[in-house]
């Protein structure tokens, strides 16, 4: 028996670490993906391994001499899809020939299902149940688990697989069916060219393996933690943490130069809009905020600035707060009615949103009333772009030369300024003088409405708490909220 993994595509969906390395390199559990596999190939008795390599080939030198595999280099993979791999090497598909990907992670259930599933003197698939509803190659089979169909947009039930040849007659058309496929398809679509010629068998499993497509993959079934990915991606494979809440930050050295990684919690797609962060980074340059490259799997890489620190409270005199909103007045220059194929963010909106996600009454119903009438009225202001999470980590400072920079536009969005100075004067603690400048400062803005903005902000952010489990910080925000509304009914 022998077995073919192809290793040979780019990994894209895996970037930034396969900017450094292919995906199959990728360690899981203190081992590289192809590692795991082969360790598992060869526990079955598969000795003759191929391995199909093509980006970055020379890093699998060292495993070559490790676990004593064949490699073959396929060069045209920039242009190509896996079937263009496959045929590359389509001379070494014999009887006893298993084929798989290399971004499988395989557990000790292939050893198992090689020693009651395998039906030999067939062609199968040792497939995988279909997890989170992911659109996938599904297979419909009869009750004899011969294959009758396949669904390619499939989201339950088993589908992709390992593959197993053990049926020489089967081999020339399934090596014809190949020759038959485009460049740029999947090598699977050899086997619905073929379908009609040959009796294909399958068999489900439901822990067969894990396949990385993405970090999200891997996070999700708990297979790699963020500060391992944060390690792989970088060049000495060290991280440092860094503060953050919504995400997990680490600062790494990429590419020959210092970088902040960011890594999402779950559950941050139902309350950030990474494809709208990104496109508000791009329209801001670099003047205001350090330079980012998104990826996939909500995955950040920023600019590490030097010279940059987060701002300190002892370093918020009147000085440096006037530099900050001179800042915070460039970014709202930046008009909705100019930009008006950004959607706006109405805070009645909002509160509804995050109300439905954290499913708790913080509030009485009188309390409930005021602020949503709040909101209504501030939704009626002129919508400008504001950052909206002002709290200090997110304000960089330079103490040589007294410049700000603002990080971290991941809740940033066009809305009224209301909720910026409010927000703004509530993480930073002002106090009356420094709100005092703020109103001398910028024009069309009261006090009162200061205070709104900081009572709509201190109750989003406690839902906010809630949602993601931070109630002591919850309770701070709905403290915050209460001394402010006792505020505002004494200001006329």
């Amino acid at each position: 028996m022998k077995a073919i993994i192809l290793c040979a595509g780019q990994g894209t969906r895996l970037r930034p670490l396969t900017l450094n390395k292919p995906k199959p390199l990728l360690e899981i559990k203190g081992k590289t993906l192809l590692e795991n596999a082969i360790l598992h190939l060869r526990k079955c008795g598969i000795d003759e391994i191929i391995i199909v390599t093509g980006y970055k080939h020379h890093l699998f030198d060292l495993l070559e001499k490790k676990l004593n595999f064949k490699k073959v280099v396929f060069e045209n993979y920039a242009s190509t899809n896996s079937a263009a791999s496959l045929k590359c090497v389509q001379k070494e598909i014999t009887k006893g020939t298993f084929i798989l990907n290399g971004d499988l992670f395989l557990t000790s259930t292939f050893q198992d299902s090689f020693e009651t599933q395998i039906k030999w003197g067939a062609s199968q698939f040792l497939a995988q149940k279909i997890l989170h509803e992911t659109p996938s190659w599904g297979y419909i089979t009869d009750e004899n688990c011969k294959l009758l169909d396949i669904d390619i947009n499939a989201t339950s039930g088993y589908g992709d697989g390992i593959a197993f040849f053990d049926n020489e007659q089967d081999l020339e058309v399934i090596k014809n069916s190949l020759n038959q496929c485009d460049d740029n398809e999947y090598w699977e679509a050899c086997i619905l060219k073929s379908m009609d010629k040959i009796n294909f068998y399958v068999f489900g499993l439901d822990s067969l393996y894990t396949e990385i497509d993405s970090f999200e993959d891997a996070l999700v079934s708990k297979l790699i933690t963020p500060e391992e990915i944060a390690k792989q991606c970088a060049d000495d494979n060290e991280a440092t943490r860094l503060f953050s809440v919504t995400n997990i930050n680490y600062k790494i050295k990429f590419l020959g130069e210092e970088k902040v990684i960011r890594i999402p919690r779950n559950n941050r797609d139902a309350v950030i809009n990474t494809e709208q962060e990104q496109k508000i980074t791009k329209l801001l340059g670099e003047n205001i905020t350090p330079q980012a490259e998104f990826y996939p799997s909500n995955i950040k890489l920023t600019t590490f600035l030097q010279v940059y620190k987060p701002l300190t409270r002892e370093q918020l005199n009147l000085a440096t707060l006037e530099k900050l909103i001179s800042t915070i007045q460039t970014l709202h220059n930046f008009k909705h009615k100019n930009h008006p194929n950004f959607s706006k963010i109405l805070l009645s909106n909002e509160i509804k949103t995050y109300e439905s996600l954290a499913k708790i009454p913080l509030l009485s119903k009188q309390e409930h009333k005021i602020i949503t009438q709040i909101a209504k009225e501030a939704d009626l202001k002129e919508s400008v772009l504001c950052h909206r999470d002002l709290q200090l980590p997110n304000i960089l400072y330079n103490a040589q030369d007294s410049t700000i920079k603002l990080i971290d536009f991941e809740f940033a969005g066009f809305c009224t300024p209301i909720w910026e100075f409010g927000n703004l004067a509530g993480e930073l603690e002002l106090s009356k003088e420094q709100i005092r400048l703020i109103l001398k400062l910028v024009s069309n803005l009261t006090y009162k409405e200061i205070l709104q903005g900081k009572l709509l902000s201190s109750y989003v952010w406690a839902l906010w708490s809630w949602y993601y489990d931070c109630i002591p910080l919850g309770r701070e925000y709905l403290m915050r909220l209460h001394c402010t509304l006792e505020e505002l009914q004494c200001v006329h």
